[in-house]
């Protein structure tokens, strides 16, 4: 696995550089030998406290992501390496209930990924969506309306369907699908 670290407003030590390796180290017994893993570590400081996030990436499409903020670097390290092996518990899960190996899947060590037998997932509504043509203004305007994080619609400009939605630090990201 390669790591790169993105440092903001932070130095990076060589312990806290030593432990953000060793722990991220384990993840590399879940992927196969010859698959390309990277893995990008972003550490920043938010008024009094340390913003730690980590996103690891495989060459065949395969991401986790995990973000944590806490007044100690150990503490959100551990909380981000905890969350991402819930991450792979859950996804270990999920393609054993439903039976489905492949692409990504093919190229993790599934036997190595332990299971998360707590895991209850269960549709419990579905919904049928009109999308409508509009512009990311009138998006934005009616997702507020209607107090949802995420708005789906139909861009006016390209035909094509974006997802609107809000972000963690309260800003606004979009999703707009290529064809």
């Amino acid at each position: 696995m390669k790591i790169q670290y993105v440092c903001k407003d932070v130095p990076l030590s060589g312990a806290m550089q030593e432990a953000l390796e060793g722990k991220l180290g384990r993840f590399d017994r879940y992927f196969r030998a010859w698959e390309e893993v990277d893995c990008t570590v972003t550490l920043c400081i938010h008024q009094d406290k340390k913003s730690l996030e980590v996103a690891i990436t495989s060459t065949n499409g395969f991401a986790l992501r995990a973000k944590v903020v806490d007044a100690d670097f150990y503490a959100a390290l551990d909380l981000v390496i905890e969350k991402l092996d819930g991450q792979m518990r859950k996804l270990k899960t999920q393609l054993d209930r439903a039976h489905k190996h492949g692409s990504f899947v093919d190229n993790l060590m599934m036997e190595n990924i332990p299971s998360d037998d707590t895991l209850d997932l269960e549709i419990v509504r579905k919904k049928k969506l009109s999308l409508a043509p509009m512009d990311v203004d009138e998006a934005l305007a009616r997702m507020d309306a209607l107090g949802h994080s995420f708005f789906i619609y139909l861009d006016s400009s390209t035909g094509m369907v974006n997802v609107l939605y809000e972000r963690a630090d309260h800003g606004y990201g979009l999703i707009e699908i290529d064809k």
